[in-house]
């Protein structure tokens, strides 16, 4: 029978980053949710350590999203300590907690 919280650590390794090429890298960490985990497209990270601010997939405020028009950049938020992302419908919910930004 499942707790009502359970925990899994992760530790991830990141091996020597190629820079012969002299080009800037961005270096991501991507996880998958499985068991049909909806999170509406929203989640939470922290802001600089002050509170967690929610964020949404696709989703500025400022202007009118297009795929074509916004690359993936306009996705990548500063996680300074946490990021959280909530199951809707099944009320589960998935915490990241990093040691470093």
């Amino acid at each position: 029978m499942p707790t009502l919280s359970e925990m899994i650590e992760f530790e991830v390794e990141l091996a020597e980053i190629p820079i012969k090429d002299k080009r800037g890298k961005d270096v991501t960490v991507n996880f998958r949710m499985f068991d049909s985990f909806d999170s509406n497209s929203t989640f939470w990270t922290d802001s600089n350590g002050l509170e967690m601010q929610e964020r949404r997939l696709n989703y500025n405020p400022g202007f009118e999203w297009s795929q074509d028009k916004q690359n993936i950049s306009g996705n990548f938020y500063p996680v300074d300590s946490a990021i959280v992302i909530r199951d809707t419908v099944k009320s589960r919910q998935a915490t990241v907690l990093n040691d470093r930004a």
